[in-house]
């Protein structure tokens, strides 16, 4: 335990904030925050939680704490990972016509609730509906704050209290220990499980049903998979046992494509439109994975049943606001031009052949000739993944550049993540490799001008190596 400091060392708060280096931050940062942040200082040396410093020292200290605060803590960096719905890294970035409608609406005032035919109050997502309409042959749509949300809404409105009926083998637990039955629970809903871990029969859903059921739900099994010995009902035979006795058949088919990715990466991964056209009720989707949009939940169906949805309370409490509304709208229409794939960039990122990814490497590395003494640059063959809990089976053939330097991976890799801005590598075997699946174009000039930051500290010893100003 450290000791606590005498009094008569500490100097008063009043005198601190009279010190000249006080006296120009309160230029960028209000006193009455200052002097909370040297209260906050004063009390850890006076706790023994912080030693005890000069007076400069603690001005300095508070100054460069109140400096930190005035800068976002959420900031671009560079992924290397070649995961390209990385979670951690804040999953699809959005397409630049997207960028340019939230910076537009959030600018200004907007026809958020108002209809301008009518000169009266309207419904917020009532152009996504028609969009998500002409893309998926949905009846209706609305929109909530993640695909969470949405299986929350739809249990609690269709199944509250009641049975949510459901296989073993699709109550899934996904990052952040998000476990889909204490979703259902939470909602209102009583998990009633069929079948077992890896056979579900169509039988094992009908000896469930009885008069306390609220909903069939199918769940999209996200970032795992079940093969060898095993067995599943079909979407058909839910379909129609679920119509014989006029239940509601909702499928959280989490990951939300709109495109056919067969083609590309050949996967099976089915896109919304084709589970609509089978005859589901209710389809949930994140709009942040195979969508390539920002973080919202969508539910698409039954007219009647989103028209309950909405009239829930707790809709209210769950819709997005108009940043993202904004942005989702922006990012269906590109759906219905004939260059979505291009201009959306998940879908370019992931259509890209290994050839196309490796011609881009070598250009890279031909680029920073002579200019880095002393990281060396070289190419190696990579696998990337979809990620975001999307196409757990599938992996992408790729390619990245691996970086080299007289230090260990771990500090390479840490000097890497301290760059002005900030890049995520993976280490593997002792390389650090940046995979360029998930490198854009736009990011290999940044790229290069972080490499040679970090060549230049290389030459420097490891114990005078200063840390990069963030």
């Amino acid at each position: 335990m450290k000791k606590a400091q005498p009094k008569q060392h500490i100097p008063q708060v009043d005198k601190v904030l009279r010190h000249p280096v006080m006296e120009e931050t309160s230029q960028l940062v209000r006193r009455e925050i200052l002097t909370r942040l040297i209260r906050a200082e004063l009390n850890d040396i006076r706790e023994g939680t912080s030693p005890m410093q000069e007076l400069d020292e603690i001005a300095d200290k508070v100054r460069q704490k109140a400096i930190s605060l005035i800068k976002p803590r959420l900031r671009r960096v560079i992924n290397g990972t070649g995961v390209v719905l990385n979670t951690n890294l804040g999953r699809a970035p959005l397409p630049k016509q997207a960028l340019d409608n939230i910076s537009e609406i959030g600018r200004h005032y907007s026809n958020l609730e108002y209809d301008l035919e009518a000169g009266e109050r309207g419904e917020r997502t009532t152009y996504i509906e028609e969009l998500l309409g002409l893309l998926t042959g949905c009846q209706s749509a609305l929109v909530v704050n993640n695909n969470a949300a949405a299986v929350f809404l739809v249990v609690n409105t269709l199944a509250h209290k009641r049975d949510v009926v459901v296989s073993r083998g699709e109550l899934i637990e996904i990052g952040g220990s998000f476990r889909l039955p204490e979703v259902i629970l939470s909602a209102g809903g009583r998990l009633k499980e069929v079948g077992t871990t890896n056979k579900t029969r169509i039988k094992d859903y009908q000896q469930a049903i009885s008069d306390r059921t609220g909903i069939l739900l199918r769940c999209h099994r996200s970032n795992f998979a079940i093969s060898g010995f095993c067995e599943e009902a079909s979407r058909e035979e839910l379909v129609q046992l679920a119509s014989k006795h006029k239940i509601p058949l909702v499928e959280d088919l989490g990951s939300g494509a709109l495109t056919n990715f067969y083609d590309c990466i050949g996967t099976s991964e089915p896109p919304v439109a084709e589970v609509i056209q089978k005859g589901i009720n209710l389809v949930t989707i994140s709009a942040d994975k195979l969508l390539g949009g920002p973080q919202a939940g969508i539910v698409l169906g039954d007219r009647k049943l989103v028209k309950a949805l909405r009239k829930n309370p707790l809709y209210r409490c769950l819709r997005p606001d108009k940043l993202i509304i904004s942005a989702l709208e922006s990012l269906l229409a590109d759906y219905l031009t004939p260059s979505y794939e291009d201009a959306i960039p998940i879908l370019a990122m992931t259509k890209l052949t290994a050839k196309d990814i490796r011609n881009r490497v070598e250009a890279f590395v031909e680029t920073t000739n002579g200019q880095l003494k002393n990281l060396q640059l070289s190419i190696t063959a990579t696998s990337s993944k979809a990620g975001g809990g999307s196409l757990p089976e599938t992996t992408l053939a790729s390619f990245g550049l691996v970086v080299n330097a007289q230090i260990s991976a771990s500090r390479l890799a840490k000097l890497l993540r301290q760059a002005p801005t900030p890049v995520i590598p993976i280490i593997d075997n002792e390389r650090v490799i940046i995979d360029f699946r998930t490198i854009t174009n736009s990011d290999e000039n940044v790229l290069l001008d972080c490499l040679t930051c970090i060549d230049q500290m290389a030459s420097l010893p490891q114990d005078i190596r200063p840390e990069m100003e963030l």
